[in-house]
């Protein structure tokens, strides 16, 4: 009996480890429930979307607008350049650093102010600088957003104060983000906690401290996936907060583990709950995914001809590093790369320019590209290169023809002075010939003038 009742309590243990082990996996891979009305986590290197909630649905981006401008501003000012305020930016509303009319700044300053306190003021200064006026900026900006893939984007301000009209998504932040994280500058800016800024023709010092709890705050707690954490994020890379009454909390943010980067954006969320929902977004992204490197940047991937060059073949590299994001269980052995290149390229060629593409595949699905670039700059070659000879190849034929010609000629001086030297013994013999002749005719008749006297 007591054998019986022990191998019904090991057969019940059994089946309810069989019941709860999907559940266990289930419950790993689950996304998570945020408060955010619209969200995105991508694969900063691939830009694969690794989660999406709403993301192609337009809320107000509040200050996550300031990403780009600190782009642009980076993109078109020397950061040692010294700025005057006029006397429209000071009385920009919201978060400022109290910039002052005559007030003499550098672009780098107004960038810190930016990022890290969020000023609308140092926004519109920058604004202006770069482009004259407010509107001509935002048409700046407009242009640049769809350049780094934005779809459904309208900014009409530098700063993201509330304007009916000035809309993003979750979606083009992140591909705006995507971007400007390739910039050392941003990458800089958005991972300073504290920056000083010395006292001003117009200022005392200002101290300047970083509004992304994400980088430093371990005292704040939040609720993440029903659990109270700090808000601090291991790995955190940045990057822009924002916060106004109609946007409510925004979040652009950012974390690096190893070979994977991510990015998440949250959109339409409260004051704490954005610092909440990008921790569970980047916690979901980190168990379920990674990012693996197909190919390093600059690898040799082959050699193409060229036509007309100084030389007939050049290295063909990748242009950049290419991964694939893949489940955090797979091999890396699932990624695999496809090289195709073009048949011949024409000279002049520039080191850079594109002559095929490296394919990546997860398995058996294509899931990107690298370009692959001519690794050196390859000038016209010469007269010879039109029957594909290098110019060095072409060197070596015109030394070997120069030395064949050089020859000849040595011969042919030869000759002639041989030539001449063979005339003028010719010429010699004859003259004796002649003299021979002369003398003996000479005695002949001298002898006949002598017998007919005798």
């Amino acid at each position: 009996m007591k054998k019986t009742k022990k191998t019904t309590t090991i057969t019940l243990i059994i089946l309810l480890l069989i019941n709860l082990m999907p559940l266990v996996s289930f419950a790993a891979s689950e996304p998570p429930d945020i408060i955010g009305e619209t969200a995105i986590v991508i694969d900063a290197k691939t830009g694969q979307v690794l989660y999406n909630k709403n993301m192609h649905d337009q809320r107000y981006p509040a200050s996550t607008t300031k990403l780009i401008t600190a782009l642009l501003a980076i993109e078109n000012l020397d950061l040692s350049k010294t700025v005057t305020i006029d006397a429209e930016t000071p009385f920009t509303e919201g978060s400022r650093i109290y910039l002052l009319e005559g007030e003499n700044v550098t672009v780098e300053q107004l960038l810190y102010a930016l990022m890290l306190e969020s000023a609308n003021d140092a926004a519109v200064a920058l604004g202006k600088e770069i482009a004259g006026t407010v509107p001509a900026f935002a048409e700046m900006m407009n242009r640049k957003a769809i350049e780094l893939g934005a779809k459904n984007t309208n900014f009409v301000n530098p700063n993201g104060l509330h304007d009916d009209n000035h809309l993003s998504t979750a979606y083009d932040l992140a591909m705006i983000a995507k971007e400007a994280m390739k910039n050392e500058k941003i990458r800089e800016l958005v991972t300073t906690y504290r920056y000083v800024i010395p006292a001003t023709n117009k200022q005392e010092t200002r101290y300047l401290y970083n509004t992304n709890r994400l980088l430093y705050d371990e005292k704040t707690k939040v609720y993440v996936n029903g659990v109270l954490r700090a808000a601090k994020y291991e790995g955190t890379t940045g990057i822009k907060t924002g916060y106004t009454s109609k946007a409510e909390g925004c979040l652009i943010a950012g974390a690096i583990r190893g070979d994977t980067e991510l990015i998440s954006v949250v959109l339409r969320s409260t004051d704490a709950g954005r610092f909440a929902d990008s921790i569970a977004l980047l916690d979901y992204a980190f168990d379920n995914y990674k990012s693996v490197k197909a190919m390093d940047a600059e690898t040799i991937i082959g050699e193409i001809r060229v036509k007309r060059g100084s030389i007939n073949r050049v290295e063909v590299v990748a242009a950049n590093s290419g991964y694939a994001t893949v489940p955090v269980e797979a091999s890396p052995s699932i990624v695999n790369t496809k090289v195709l290149l073009d048949k011949d390229v024409r000279a002049p060629v520039e080191a850079g320019q594109k002559v095929g593409v490296v394919e990546i595949y997860e398995g058996e699905t294509l899931v990107g590209t690298i370009d692959a670039v001519v690794a050196d700059e390859i000038p016209q070659g010469g007269l010879l290169s039109i029957i594909g000879l290098s110019d060095d190849t072409a060197k070596v034929i015109e030394r070997i023809f120069a030395s064949i010609l050089i020859f000849i000629i040595l011969l042919f001086v030869v000759y002639v002075i041989l030539k001449r030297r063979q005339i003028r013994r010719r010429r010699q013999r004859r003259l004796e010939r002649a003299r021979r002749y002369q003398n003996y005719d000479f005695y002949n008749q001298r002898r006949y003038n002598e017998y007919w006297r005798g």
